[in-house]
């Protein structure tokens, strides 16, 4: 596929993003205007020749289930269906499904649940709901998102899937129950979901504001706290897209449903699925109390787009391999030991006196140029990764530089709290040779850092097979 000449264009919408990522569709705009003033996104149209990367997402997220289960997480994937499938007798006469696009749903629930995915089918009740072509329909005339009634089948759905399987059922029942009441407002109001009108050519015409019913979800007592105030972890956890914003209901709809509170993380578009598993995983809220269950809700489009799809945001595209041997890495619960052991060799902290105590560092102020320096006894492997407590204050990123004889040099740069706690850091330190035998790491402009308890630890021998 090629991009498209006015991306330019429309680089700063959410939406468009996405259609820039992909597309042969000429001077075509993103927006499609169907019959009835249905609106479509041109994006959703897909043939086989995106097999392959679908192929690569399928193959990812089931290697990433397998670290997850190992780890006493039960995975559940649920893909939102396409608008146009759903509503395909609104698409112009123009626009017709291909055979690929029909059956894709289906085709990549089979692939993942070969892979051992826990997949909650949304496509096949969406398709054959009584409310499709009710004055309340699944997803806006105007948007791409589904709309309340659309949300809360899916999580009605969801609840479905989860109480039909065992290791599911199984993390539902250990996690508290709270009580979630609804109420229905009395009054319709005009919504506010029209992303697609945005992405129509000029002279499209002017369409009137959809109405929709406010629904409020309401938990019955306030949240329990310990002795020091701190909340009681929360036992489910939705990643999920901006059909899982809290504007969309889907995320208190399926509190309602459960009648458990739900972790709920949302990322836009223009971030996608991939980075917005792999913040959580890395956050504080996995680290510090893992979740017994995972929801990952995904776009069905974005099956498409794995983690290296050339036409995402240059920020967030990253290599396929190295996207689940970080993921896999900040998952492992414990450490279990490489056979490579590192060193504390060097501190180049300039004028800021160091403590150095085996590999446990702590300095006072550091600047861009000052470094801490491991040395490994030999080459590191792919599978293996660094995982320390590291406590920055000021700073918000730390460089790691990765170097050893007829190896590249390299410059991986990571995200950190700079809150002056500490926090976990699991990395790998993949290379394009034989492995780094030494890496540099840099605090940056911080008021004080520490590195402890480092450990080089392995991933499971089978993780990239």
């Amino acid at each position: 596929m090629k991009q498209h000449s006015m991306c330019r264009r429309w680089s700063g919408a959410l939406l468009a993003g996405l259609f820039c990522m992909a597309t042969s569709y000429g001077a075509e705009s993103p927006g499609i205007v169907g019959k009835n003033d249905w609106l479509f996104y041109r994006y959703e149209l897909s043939d086989a020749a995106d097999a392959a990367q679908t192929a690569e997402s399928i193959g990812l997220i089931g290697r990433l289930n397998k670290v997850l289960a190992a780890n006493g997480i039960s995975m559940a994937v649920t893909m939102v269906p396409l608008k146009m499938r759903i509503y395909a007798e609104h698409l112009p006469d123009s626009i017709k499904l291909n055979d690929y696009v029909a059956g894709n749903y289906e085709n990549m629930r089979k692939s993942l649940e070969a892979a051992g995915v826990t997949v909650v089918d949304l496509n096949a009740p969406f398709l054959s709901s009584a409310k499709r072509n009710s004055d309340t329909p699944l997803f806006f005339r105007l948007d791409t998102h589904w709309t309340l009634t659309g949300a809360m089948l899916a999580a009605e759905t969801i609840k479905a899937g989860i109480n039909a399987n065992t290791a599911l059922k199984k993390a539902l029942d250990a996690t508290p129950e709270e009580v979630f009441s609804m109420s229905v407002s009395k009054r319709q109001r005009p919504s506010k979901g029209r992303d697609l009108i945005d992405q129509l050519p000029p002279n499209s015409g002017t369409f009137a504001p959809e109405q929709f019913t406010p629904v409020s979800i309401m938990r019955a007592q306030a949240p329990k706290e310990d002795l020091l105030g701190n909340r009681a972890s929360i036992g489910i956890a939705l990643v999920g897209s901006s059909y899982s914003r809290d504007w969309t209901g889907f995320v208190d709809g399926l509190r309602y449903v459960l009648q458990r509170d739900v972790l709920s993380v949302a990322v836009g578009a223009d971030q996608g699925s991939w980075v917005g598993l792999e913040s959580y995983l890395r956050d504080d809220a996995f680290q510090v109390k893992a979740p017994k269950m995972l929801i990952w809700e995904m776009p069905e489009r974005d099956m498409r787009a794995p983690p290296d799809y050339q036409f995402r945001d240059a920020r967030y595209v990253s290599n396929n391999t190295e996207w689940l041997l970080r993921a896999s890495a900040w998952v492992q619960s414990s450490c279990k030991p490489s056979t490579v052991t590192a060193k504390v060799t060097s501190v180049g902290l300039g004028a800021q006196a160091a403590h150095v105590q085996g590999n446990d560092v702590t300095t006072g102020p550091t600047n861009d140029n000052e470094f801490i320096e491991l040395a490994f006894d030999k080459p590191i492997e792919k599978l293996d990764y660094l995982m320390a407590s590291v406590t920055t204050a000021g700073s918000k990123t730390m460089v790691l530089e990765g170097s050893g004889p007829g190896v590249t040099t390299r410059r991986f740069t990571l995200s950190v709290a700079g809150d002056d706690v500490a926090h976990a850091l699991k990395t790998p330190l993949p290379s394009n040779a034989s492995g780094f035998t030494k890496v540099r790491i840099y605090p940056g402009k911080t008021q004080s850092f520490a590195l402890q308890r480092l450990q080089i630890c392995r991933q499971p021998e089978d993780l990239l097979k």
